[in-house]
Order: C-alpha cells, then structure tokens, then sequence
C-alpha cells in the first residue's frame, strides 16, 4: 500500500485532542470533608485526586477514528506489481532418445519434469514430447535404430528466440558426436540455456565398400566408428559368403545381390555397389596449384593400394569418375552438366590473398595446421560441412546435385598449405569420399571436443518492459471504515451518557 498525498498523515496527530479532552474530563472534583470524613488519612485523599484514564475503549475508537479520516486525506492506494512468469523447458537430442545413453540423461530430465518443466525435441519445430511417450521410452530396453540430420548449431538461434526472458529457463541435452554439427559455430549463448553435451560410448561398424579381386573373391573395407575416431579394416571373403566375424565377436551378415552387397550387423543396414572397375580420376590443376598435383595422387595410389581397387589418373574428363578442378575459374558447362548422371566433383579454389590460419581436428585424435580461405556464399545451396575447423568453419563442404556431389575445398594439399599430407592424414580423409557408402555418415561417432562445441560467449538476457503496476483506491474503504466506527462510538457515548444520567 502507498499514498499518494502522505503529508496528509500529520493530521493523525489531532488524536491528542480527544486524549486532552478525556484526561481534562475525568479529573477529580475539590473533596469537602464533612462528618467524620475529615479524620481519615490525606493520603487517601491524595489517591483519589490522581489522573486515570477512563472509558479506555471509547477513547480508543475516537483515535482510530480520527487517524482512519488522515489516512483517507492522504489517499491509500493498493499497488498490485505483476510478476513476470517464466517458461521452463527441457530439450533432448534424438540420439539420446533412442539408445542406452537415454540411461544418463533420464535421471536429469525426470527431476526437471517434477519441477514442471516441459519435455521437447531438440529438432526442427521443436515438437513436445507427451508424458506417455517419454514413459514408454524410459521403459525401452534395446536401442533402435534412427537417422537425424539435425544441425544443432542451426538450432540454437531458434532456440535462443523462444526464450528472450531472464526468467526462463531451459536445459538443452545433445551428445558430442560430430555428425550433429555442421557450418559455423555460434557466437554465443544465452546464459538462461544451460547446455550439457554428453559423452557417449556407442559404437557402429558398417559396410564401407566392397571390391571385387577376382571373379569369386572379394575385398570388404569396414569401417570402425568411436568416439575417439574412424578406422578401417580390410577382410577378404568369397563372394558367396553369408557372414563375417568382426574383431568385437559380431558377426557382418551379408547377401549379394547382382552388383550390390548389402551387410548387416545388428539393427543397422548399408547397401555398397560391388567396385569391379578401376576408378577413373581426373586432376585440372591451374599453374599456381602445380603443386597439390603430387600429394593428391600419392593419397589415390594409397588409397588404391589399400583397398585393392585401381585407381588410374586420366586426362579425359568425359570419362571420369572423379575430377579434381584444382583451379580459381568457374567450372565448365561440360562438367557441370555431368555431376546430375554421377560425376563426383572436388573443387579447390585455392585463393591465397585471402586466407587465414586455422587447424583441423584428425581422426586420431591430433590437429594439422591449415590455411583456410576466406570466402563466403559461394559455396552451393544445401551444401553439407564434411570437414571443419576447430573453430567450426567449413574447410569442406559437399551439395548434392542429382546422383552426383560438388565438394569445395578451401584448403591445400601441400606443406603451403596444410599438414595433411603428413602421416598419412589425406588418404585416411579422402578414402570414404571415393568409396561412399550410402549410411556411412549415420554411424559416425566422432565426438567434438566441448570447447569446439560450445559457443565462447554467454551472454545476459535482458529483462523485457515489466508491464504496469495496477492500482486500486482504498479510499471508500476507509472512509466506510471511520463511518462504521463512528457509529459505534456513538452509540457506546450514548449508552453511557443514559447510564451516568439513571444514576
């Protein structure tokens, strides 16, 4: 409660005028000592000429009565301050949903529920999920087997627009794996987002390619998915073999079915075309990339090496699989119009006026230094980051256009301009863009370390205009109240005057 006129409330100070006017009245007349009145002790008469207070209540009442009327002068009023009421979210990956590490967030998200936070998605449209259907999830005891293409990084924005209120709150759950994070990294954060990536342990094997050595023999490369990193194995089989044993005690079920073998293992399936040509590459290198030209083909003779399946450099565009157009002009009409019907397409600009120093994250766990260049939009439309900083820029990026893919690369080959061409990095790189398998981004599980994941910056969500504050008069109230306790005053002086009257 607040006043809008308070110097109004000195005039409470007029109760001392009943006070004065009672204690006044009620003072003891001049005692007359008659009879044998006047033998007794003055100090009786002393305690009966002492000041009392009487009719204590009636007195009180005309007080009360008075400061209620200062009160009304100074014209109360009941302020009522809205409270901002927050929003209270939670937000799961997909991938957390539907497999054992749903075990560790459970707990988490469990508590959040009883708290009344809601329970969402972490993808496009962030959808809610019902209390029945998370119920039903806890209570699963396989995990199955999805496929996400949400870029969380994209997500965040959208996510950081649903909630601009300091008094929201929402905790954000994804794992760590590379394969959720693509294009540039965030700025920052909102500090009301709390977001707790999550290591997990899953592993995936799956069917990379499959090369035929001889009319019944043919050579299987499997790749090895961790969070640590991808690895390769190679296991030669008949091409009538139903199954192989992996080095986990799993067994790879296969079925061969003309030039197409698919494999098994587990929940998960992948389909590979049986490799029974040499793969046919063309290199395009401008004068001023001469020198990516050596590095690039010993990582094919590696590659070829390793997997069995020749591969022959070629000068005739018209008839490869593979080109590479290591040059800064726009690719020609002829090529262009090859990529829909299956052609693969490594484009380099390699433009060093306008690069900058970088490093790249390698599957065992090491970083290369890499000059990135610094070009933006010109990538295609869709194009989906394969490589990237540990900053979380692009340095390769691939659009699909028909059956064919355009890759662009914003780094080199060579010690100029990167060390992937040490330890053996580059072919470990470009082996499964050769030997694509269709699934094979779905088992990656290379995790991104939290300081590449997490945006650097938290930054403060600023309070929204509170609205205004309402206000209600007490006014009539407390003139209502004086006027009830006036007329009780009055009828108790009343009643006392007849009493003292009777008497």
């Amino acid at each position: 409660m607040t006043f809008l006129a308070p110097y109004w409330l000195f005039a409470a100070s007029a109760i001392l005028v009943p006070i004065a006017i009672h204690l006044w009245n009620k003072r003891q007349g001049k005692t007359v000592k008659v009879g044998s009145l006047r033998w007794l002790e003055a100090s009786a008469s002393q305690r009966w000429s002492s000041i009392k207070l009487h009719d204590v209540w009636l007195l009180l009442l005309r007080c009360f009565i008075l400061i209620l009327l200062a009160v009304a002068l100074a014209q109360p009023v009941w302020v009522h301050q809205p409270k901002a009421q927050g929003q209270k979210a939670v937000y799961v990956g997909q991938e957390l949903l539907y497999n054992s590490a749903r075990e560790v967030v459970q707990p988490m998200v469990n508590s959040l529920l009883l708290r009344g936070y809601s329970l969402h998605t972490f993808t496009a449209g962030f959808p809610q999920i019902p209390q029945e259907a998370w119920q039903q999830l806890k209570n699963r005891t396989q995990d199955s087997t999805f496929s996400s293409h949400s870029n969380y990084w994209s997500l965040l924005p959208a996510l950081a627009t649903k909630y601009e209120n300091p008094q929201d709150s929402v905790w954000l759950f994804t794992s760590d794996q590379q394969q959720h994070f693509a294009g540039t990294r965030p700025e920052a954060l909102p500090e009301n987002i709390r977001w707790l990536p999550i290591a997990t342990t899953a592993t995936a094997d799956w069917l990379q390619a499959a090369v035929q050595t001889s009319p019944d023999s043919l050579l299987l490369l499997v790749g090895h998915s961790t969070r640590e990193g991808n690895r390769y194995s190679r296991y030669h089989t008949s091409a009538s073999a139903r199954s192989i044993a992996l080095p986990d005690k799993q067994q790879l079920r296969l079925q061969l079915t003309g030039d197409s073998l698919q494999a098994s293992i587990g929940n998960s399936t992948s389909h590979v075309k049986v490799q029974t040509e040499p793969l046919q590459v063309s290199i395009l290198a401008s004068k001023a990339q001469q020198e990516e030209v050596p590095y690039l083909k010993a990582a094919l003779q590696a590659i070829g090496s390793y997997t069995g399946q020749p591969i022959s450099i070629i000068a005739d565009t018209a008839k490869g699989d593979w080109v590479f157009w290591l040059q800064q002009t726009e690719l020609p009409q002829s090529i262009k119009q090859r990529v829909p019907q299956g052609l693969q397409v490594w484009v380099q600009p390699g433009a060093e006026s306008s690069t900058q120093k970088a490093s790249m994250a390698l599957a065992d766990g090491s970083q290369a230094a890499v000059k990135q260049v610094s070009f933006g939009g010109d990538e295609a439309a869709g194009a989906t980051a394969l490589w990237a900083t540990t900053g979380g820029e692009q340095l390769l990026s691939a659009a699909q256009i028909g059956k064919g893919m355009v890759y662009t690369f914003r780094s080199g080959f060579s010690p100029a301009w990167s060390e992937l061409s040490q330890g053996g990095a580059l072919p470990e790189l470009l082996l499964p863009l050769l030997f694509q398998s269709p699934k094979a981004t779905q088992h990656d599980l290379r995790a991104v370390d939290e300081q590449q994941l997490m945006p650097p910056v938290r930054t403060s969500v600023v309070a929204a205009v509170a609205p205004e504050a309402q206000r209600e008069s007490l006014l009539k109230w407390v003139v209502l109240a004086a006027f009830v306790l006036f007329l009780i005053e009055r009828f108790i002086a009343g009643r006392r005057s007849k009493y003292s009257h009777g008497s």
